[in-house]
């Protein structure tokens, strides 16, 4: 458990924005190496999945113990297999591996036929990654080869799957500013004190100002677990620090001319896909990350809501359209946002 103290230096280097996107994949895959590498090195790369099955990847990057030069054969054993679509442009296994938030290849069953030809990647048996795909149809993927087909302890699958939610909400959070800094809802001192914030949203509620407690509270966990104590729990400082506050806003270091630190709230909501009036924003927001294949408990933690909140909406949700299960709720929500896209 030693090296997965670096993983909070990993949530601290997701949200990094002074770095291009060629820069900010091959900083993760370096940085992503000391929790992930088992002898084998780690890869990252972003992609784009709006356009369905087949996502482009868009930068890539391997860390220093990745040999580049064992990709070729792979890609020419997975296309003679006739298995999947892989190239360098293309991810292998998405329609396998895309709905989760992280995964061991050995563990999951449309990724057997493809398990053999990752012996190409210097020998290995297996892989195990993160996966980090937004509602956006925008991801970020980190992973490592691995050696052996050892079952991967659950608690560390935990950590990932928080890991995960961070990486999304930190690409959103570049994708949306671009090459701006992104614009400041609310400024907080350290210790959670409110400094500054927007009196009105665009929808004329009190945003931050009327969720001062939340960002009190999220600010305080988020400075706590960057304290020695905390980082000796890495459970524990990953727990309390959640991607989103009530599902809404992100945290950010700030320092000033004087080199004074402040924690900024960002605007960071994720989005939804959005067919009826009458289910509420974050019932939207519920469903739409459901569709993504997340659980009750990663849905929560990537929203900052408790579990029972999350599975409150869902009920309503699936009520409100006339539904009788999740499944079929969630069918009922993607057929109503197919016929709003067409």
């Amino acid at each position: 458990m030693a090296t997965m103290t670096s993983l909070l230096d990993c949530l601290d280097a997701a949200y990094r924005l002074d770095l291009d996107d060629a820069g900010y994949v091959a900083h993760l895959a370096e940085i992503a190496a000391p929790i992930l590498d088992r002898g084998l090195g780690v890869m990252a790369y972003t992609y784009d999945a709006r356009g369905g099955q087949r996502p482009i990847i868009d930068h890539f990057a391997v860390s220093k113990r990745f040999d580049p030069t064992w990709l070729p054969k792979f890609y020419e054993a997975v296309d003679t297999a006739g298995v999947d679509v892989g190239s360098p442009q293309h991810p292998t296994g998405f329609a396998a591996w895309g709905h989760l938030t992280c995964g061991q290849a050995s563990r999951i069953p449309a990724m057997r036929s493809i398990l053999p030809l990752f012996a190409h990647i210097g020998g290995s048996r297996d892989a195990f990654a993160v996966n980090a795909l937004d509602a956006s149809g925008r991801g970020l993927w980190i992973g490592a080869p691995l050696k052996t087909t050892a079952k991967i302890p659950d608690k560390r699958v935990t950590l990932f799957t928080r890991f995960a939610a961070h990486l999304t909400s930190a690409f959103r959070i570049r994708k949306n500013a671009g090459n701006e800094k992104p614009e400041a809802a609310a400024i907080l001192d350290p210790k959670g004190a409110l400094l500054h914030a927007v009196r009105k949203d665009e929808e004329g509620d009190e945003g931050v100002v009327g969720a001062r407690d939340d960002l009190r509270r999220a600010t305080l966990a988020f400075d706590q677990a960057r304290t020695k104590k905390m980082r000796a729990d890495v459970d524990l400082a990953t727990r309390r620090w959640r991607p989103l506050v009530v599902s809404r806003w992100s945290l950010l270091d700030e320092f000033d001319t004087d080199g004074r630190r402040f924690v900024i709230a960002v605007e960071n909501s994720p989005p939804t896909r959005a067919p009826r009036k009458d289910l509420s924003e974050r019932e939207h927001q519920i469903m739409t990350q459901a569709h993504l294949g997340h659980t009750d408990k990663e849905i929560a933690y990537e929203l900052g809501l408790s579990v029972s909140t999350v599975r409150v909406l869902m009920h309503r949700a699936t009520i409100k359209l006339g539904a009788a299960t999740r499944k079929d709720a969630l069918a009922r929500f993607d057929a109503l946002v197919q016929k709003r896209d067409e």
